[in-house]
């Protein structure tokens, strides 16, 4: 019970830690944080699964993390951070949510593609589970098919990690919100390349206030808190391409960039 229990704290030391790095500050108060709060932790059964004790975690109060961590990804899964999405009430965007959407994939990909937000209906009905849309998933599809990239090889997720109603227009505190799933997922996955699909993912990742149609046809770098440098390529949304089929050709354009730096095509 005592092993089980520094398993647990470790683990949870970690996860402070590596919230720390990444910008976290602060988390929505509820019962269930109180109630843990209120629990004390023996000294004994801390100073057993680690013998620096400069981070007390004592009735709740006063938590502080080390600014240097180590190992902290193997620790973390994408299913951790799937699990933290769907129970995340860090904005009110959750109160209109359909339902969390982490993401589609495995943990071992060539790339990730990072759209904006799930949409649904103006009532809030999407037929099932998607990540950029009904539609908006078929032409993905059809496009990764084009430049023969596998669905294996690619994790595809949003910046808005809520499936929204399509009156639902979430707003730059809302990505800022989202950003730390975000970039806890790009630091797991270390894919090969990132693709950004639509301005507001380029901007979030890219961190830049440029126009589209400014970064879209060349690479660009995302550097990870590990100091892990990833290419990034910018083009239009699906949801766009379907609204003006004319930018199909420019799309098409920076994907045979993606496909030359992969070399699925010479």
């Amino acid at each position: 019970m005592v092993v089980d229990k520094v398993k647990y704290l470790k683990k949870l030391r970690s996860l402070l830690a590596y919230h720390g790095v990444v910008g976290i500050q602060h988390y929505p108060r509820n019962e269930d944080i109180e109630s843990f709060c209120e629990l004390q932790v023996f000294p004994s059964v801390l100073a057993a699964g680690n013998k620096d004790s400069s981070s007390p975690l004592v009735g709740g109060k006063d938590i502080k993390v080390k600014p240097e961590i180590k190992n902290t990804d193997k620790e973390v899964t994408l299913s951790d951070i799937s699990h933290e999405i769907a129970i995340c009430k860090a904005c009110d965007l959750h109160k209109q949510r359909i339902y969390p959407v982490a993401g589609s994939g495995g943990e071992t990909v060539r790339v990730l593609i990072v759209g904006d937000w799930l949409s649904g209906d103006a009532d809030g009905i999407l037929p099932e589970e998607r990540v950029l849309g009904v539609d908006q998933d078929q032409m993905l599809s059809r496009m990764l098919t084009a430049i023969k990239l596998v669905q294996e090889d690619v994790y595809i997720t949003n910046v808005i990690k809520c499936a929204v109603p399509a009156s639902c227009h979430p707003a730059a505190s809302h990505v800022r919100c989202c950003m730390s799933f975000l970039r806890r997922q790009i630091a797991l996955l270390a894919p090969e390349l990132i693709c950004t699909m639509g301005m507001i993912a380029a901007r979030a990742v890219l961190g830049r206030s440029q126009s589209l149609s400014q970064l879209r046809g060349k690479f660009h770098t995302y550097e990870t808190d590990a100091g892990l440098h990833i290419p990034v390529i910018s083009t239009y949304h699906p949801t766009y391409l379907l609204q003006n089929p004319e930018m199909k050709k420019a799309t098409w354009a920076d994907l045979q960039l993606l496909a030359k730096k992969l070399r699925l095509v010479t």
